[in-house]
């Protein structure tokens, strides 16, 4: 199986063998990433998407190459710990992040704010609401895909209880129903219509039609988040959603809360999860914050030039499919960025 095929795994096996996924990050690299954040706020700079890559980080570029190793094999996912962020000014330990994250990648928006840097925290939101988003409410969230190529989440502050952070193989996933249901599978290899939750840019229909599992030129790719699916049912123009394809979901959600299917951890304070999006369902249990600061996440989307190609379903919703290409986010109303479908290795 190639890596851009995905890697099946179980959770229960990975949790022994924290070598797989974990890396401390080196002392060279924090000090060199710390250092050139505090030059670039000396300098007035913030994160910008026309960002170049940094040059003369010897260290850190080596190191991000070692993460992205990780994200486009196997496991799918990693975990670098002791990243640098306690004790300092928020403007460096966030640049530190940015630069790292263009060594990675390229950013793209999160929202139609054109967030750049998001900030997973409890603001309130209601995730029963169709126009409001996840990651600013304290709710458990069930698992899930973002709108990007890769994921990062750095820890800045834990919750005083609950928050963890869950994560899974989705070919396992896609296996064990090709295994168990093969009927049901089918179902999910056919577009499901989603709901583009006002997102959309002007002109474009409110709900896209998508695969949960797909494979194109022999890369493997995953897209789900249910209600979204079932959001899309409040389009009056979206397909109905059949009483099979609600049991292919159920069959699916059944799977993921299998025994020993993820891997659940902690995220503590400077550790850094990065997620390959099309290969591994990430969920949350809900959380509660004590007294002062409260839970604080800090979220980068990048597009990654060892993506896997998508299928053409994809394309009303990322705004490219070839492989290693610019695409994804979440843009502001007639903002979507000139450079969508450009190879990332040619930007920055």
């Amino acid at each position: 199986m190639n890596s851009r095929a995905g890697q099946a795994w179980w959770g229960k096996e990975l949790a022994d063998e924290p070598e797989a996924w974990r890396i401390a990050v080196p002392p060279e690299v924090a000090a060199e990433l710390l250092a050139a954040a505090r030059a670039a706020v000396a300098a007035g700079r913030r994160p910008d998407l026309d960002a170049p890559r940094p040059t003369s980080l010897g260290a850190s570029e080596a190191f991000a190459a070692e993460l992205g190793g990780r994200l486009a094999g196997g496991p799918g996912f990693v975990v670098a710990t002791g990243f640098p962020a306690a004790g300092l000014d928020p403007l460096e330990y966030e640049m530190a992040y940015w630069l790292l994250g263009l060594l990675l990648g390229r950013p793209v928006s999160q929202s139609g704010k054109r967030d750049l840097l998001g900030r997973v925290e409890d603001r309130g939101a209601d995730i029963s609401s169709p126009v409001q988003r996840g990651y600013e409410s304290s709710a458990g969230l069930p698992f899930h895909v973002d709108r990007t190529d890769v994921i990062g989440l750095l820890c800045v502050r834990p919750a005083a209880s609950g928050g963890l952070s869950r994560v899974a193989s989705s070919r396992l996933v896609r296996d064990l129903l090709a295994a168990e249901w093969p009927d049901l599978l089918a179902e999910l290899e056919q577009p499901l219509p989603h709901d583009r939750r006002g997102e959309e840019q002007p002109g474009e229909q409110p709900w896209s039609g998508i695969p949960v599992f797909s494979e194109t030129g022999g890369d493997f790719a995953t897209r789900y988040v249910r209600r979204f699916i079932t959001g899309s049912q409040r389009h009056p123009g979206a397909p109905r959603l059949t009483e099979r394809q609600i049991e292919a979901m159920d069959a699916l959600d059944e799977i993921l809360e299998r025994p020993g299917l993820s891997l659940d951890m902690e995220l503590r304070e400077g550790d850094l999860q990065l997620l390959n999006n099309f290969h591994i369902l990430h969920a949350r249990t809900a959380f509660a914050d004590g007294g002062g600061r409260g839970r604080l996440l800090l979220r980068l989307w990048l597009a990654f030039a060892d993506s896997p190609e998508l299928p053409e379903h994809y394309a009303a919703l990322y705004g490219a499919t070839a492989g290693g290409s610019y695409r994804g986010g979440v843009w502001p109303a007639g903002g979507a960025p000139a450079q969508l479908g450009r190879p990332v290795a040619a930007l920055g």
